[in-house]
């Protein structure tokens, strides 16, 4: 390696660079680097960069810089294993998951770490056919959780969340509908899972005890209005547009027990993305729903509530006067401009960015709504 190439390398050992800085140096490197030239210098500086916080893109060229190495010569695998390798690019995937949790899939840096992660679990293709010493790395605790953590089906937000289209398909499937379905508990930190990942942050932080339900679902539905019964999951799974999101976290429902879960009535508000929706149980709770959502209106309508002319501050409650989902109150999660602003509606579980002209103010005592909002954070089962 040349002396400018190797200048080029111990440019990204700069601490003072922004990530923007770090990025554009790494991109023109990947586009004029002799691949042939690498050193050990270079391994130790890209493995420096993966064990250090960065944002996605730059961990994605550095994985991008390890994959060409691993393609040059089987002696090179050794020698990044060897330097450890694994244990970086698991500690990126774990960090990476991790992060999923706070971003929306649909973000350009939701996306970055969706390649993020396919990426480097084809990195370890090249480590796991190997030598007996990247097959015995691999094989350590701590990086082999890594690897599962992030590839946990029922978990990962790369596989459990879908994608844009499943989100539409299940809508049109599912929401502001009456259906049937049954029903199995799963732990209550789910709810503020699904809600940190779609509001960009901790929901617990900012909105304190005042969450939808602690209880959430995994549910199989089924669409009983018609003269026929429409199980949900088998008209997603058969429509070409969805059928590769939902290939990975298809479950056998047809395998479990008969008696497991408990059949309810289910009353669908809203979809959250395409595998989560919120969800309404039983006759007397859809009843208290409506009850609440009829009271909120009549008491905006007959006080002094205002329309909001500035944009509202992080956490502001407010009243939202939506066209199709009428009158309920929200939280303010960010309001960067009039066009677009972020709020989420603990009473019925709506996650919904609208203008300003649909907020107005909203005044605690002028209606009583429900301590317990009839609200679940449900999976679709299968």
């Amino acid at each position: 390696m040349c002396c400018n190439q190797m200048a080029n390398w111990r440019k990204l050992l700069v601490q003072t660079q922004t990530e923007d800085e770090l990025y554009k140096v790494l991109h023109k490197m990947l586009e004029s680097e002799e691949l042939g030239n690498f050193l050990p210098e270079s391994a130790d500086i890209l493995l420096g960069l993966l064990d250090e916080n960065h944002e996605p893109r730059v961990w994605l060229l550095a994985c991008v810089f390890v994959g060409r190495m691993c393609n040059l010569t089987s002696v090179a695998t050794h020698d990044l294993a060897r330097r450890g390798a694994l244990s970086s690019l698991a500690s990126v995937l774990n960090k990476s998951y991790f992060s999923l949790t706070y971003v929306s899939v649909s973000s350009e840096k939701g996306k970055l770490y969706e390649l993020l992660i396919k990426f480097i679990l084809s990195l370890l293709q090249h480590f796991s056919l190997g030598a007996s010493v990247c097959i015995n790395k691999i094989l350590q605790r701590e990086t082999f959780g890594a690897v599962l953590s992030a590839v946990d089906c029922g978990t990962s937000a790369l596989y459990a969340f879908g994608s844009a289209e499943t989100q539409m398909q299940l809508q049109s499937l599912i929401a502001c509908q009456s259906l049937v379905g049954r029903r199995m508990w799963t732990p209550s930190t789910y709810a503020n899972n699904v809600y940190s990942r779609l509001l960009g942050c901790d929901t617990a932080d900012m909105l304190g005890a005042d969450l939808p339900a602690s209880d959430s679902f995994d549910v199989d539905l089924y669409d009983t209005n018609g003269d026929e019964d429409v199980h949900i999951i088998e008209q997603l799974t058969l429509s070409d547009i969805v059928s590769s999101d939902w290939e990975s976290l298809c479950e056998n429902v047809d395998s479990l027990h008969i008696d497991d879960g408990e059949w309810v009535d289910v009353y669908v508000p809203c979809v959250l993305d395409g595998a989560h929706f919120v969800a309404v149980f039983g006759a007397e709770a859809v009843k208290q729903f409506f009850e609440a959502s009829k009271s909120l209106q009549a008491a905006v309508a007959n006080s002094l509530a205002t329309s909001l002319t500035q944009l509202p501050s992080r956490g502001q409650l407010v009243c939202v006067s939506h066209p199709e989902l009428g009158c309920y109150r929200a939280y303010v999660v960010n309001a960067d401009s009039s066009d677009k602003i972020l709020t989420f509606a603990p009473d019925c579980g709506y996650v919904k960015e609208v203008p300003l002209s649909y907020l107005k103010t909203f005044d605690g005592c002028s209606t009583h709504l429900p301590s317990q909002p009839p609200v679940h954070v449900c999976k679709l089962m299968g």
